[in-house]
């Protein structure tokens, strides 16, 4: 296909399905519905949702076409349990801004994200157990939710699940280090919660350095002793290429209750 236009989208639709499903006999198309005939069975499916999602991503349109023929096989997935369900459960992660084009190559479903700072950005997930589930544009449009709520409901979920978080606070007055590493999936998106960091570090003298080389570590020390910055900076180097969850080598401080680059002494 060349063109985004949706009776060509129809049309090449029409002429694919009986390719790909030999049981397939006819598919026609009338009222915004393709009529997907196997024998004497008919089953009409709403063409919209799928050309909206090829118009979306037109180099997925093999993606597209296989989904809507599961569909035609009532392979329905996992029931969507619409967002106000979900809405308490879901959590910002950061992520490195390369993995956008990883998901290009691979035909994903676009996720929703707001770029951060440096080389990262905030993308939202919901936990099942061990696997994280990041939300897509697709659910977004499905729920009519905007990603301002979305965003403004991940932080006050994270706000919530940092209630008394634990923190190791190592050394003494400006030589002091203050450590996040509880390993909840949390411990750098933290750095979203500024007010949080301001109140935990209010002991050290100076403006604040941090440091978030893996989703599981945050760093947070002062600006007042350059060579243990320098050699601070070198470690969370090491940790984010080292780690599987590695973020960036970017430091950041806060300025005036926002999160900033650092630009060094």
């Amino acid at each position: 296909m060349t063109n985004n236009d949706f009776d060509t989208f129809v049309t090449h639709v029409i002429a694919t399905l009986p390719e790909l499903d030999a049981t397939i006999t006819d598919v026609t198309f009338l009222d915004g519905q393709l009529v997907i005939m196997r024998g004497e069975t008919s089953l009409s499916i709403d063409v919209a949702p799928f050309e909206q999602a090829y118009r979306r991503r037109p180099d997925a349109l093999d993606a597209v076409v296989t989904t809507l023929l599961r569909v035609s096989k009532g392979e329905k997935g996992v029931p969507d349990p619409g967002y106000q369900a979900i809405a308490d459960r879901i959590i910002p992660q950061f992520k490195p801004v390369v993995l956008l084009m990883d998901l290009l190559e691979r035909g994903a479903d676009p996720i929703v994200y707001r770029l951060f700072l440096a080389d990262i950005m905030v993308t939202y997930a919901i936990r099942d157990n061990q696997r994280l589930s990041f939300l897509t544009e697709t659910q977004l449009e499905r729920w009519g939710v905007s990603e301002y709520t979305v965003h403004e409901q991940a932080l006050n979920n994270l706000r919530a699940m940092s209630q008394d978080v634990a923190y190791h606070v190592a050394g003494h007055g400006d030589q002091q280090i203050i450590i996040f590493n509880n390993e909840d999936g949390l411990d750098a998106v933290r750095l979203l919660l500024p007010d949080l960091l301001l109140d935990v570090a209010r002991t050290l003298p100076g403006n604040l350095v941090i440091g978030i080389p893996n989703r599981d570590f945050m760093v947070v020390l002062n600006d007042e002793d350059a060579d243990r910055i320098t050699a601070v900076s070198l470690q969370i180097q090491r940790d984010m290429r080292q780690h599987a969850h590695g973020l960036t080598q970017q430091l950041f401080t806060i300025t005036n209750g926002e999160v900033r680059e650092f630009a060094g002494l």
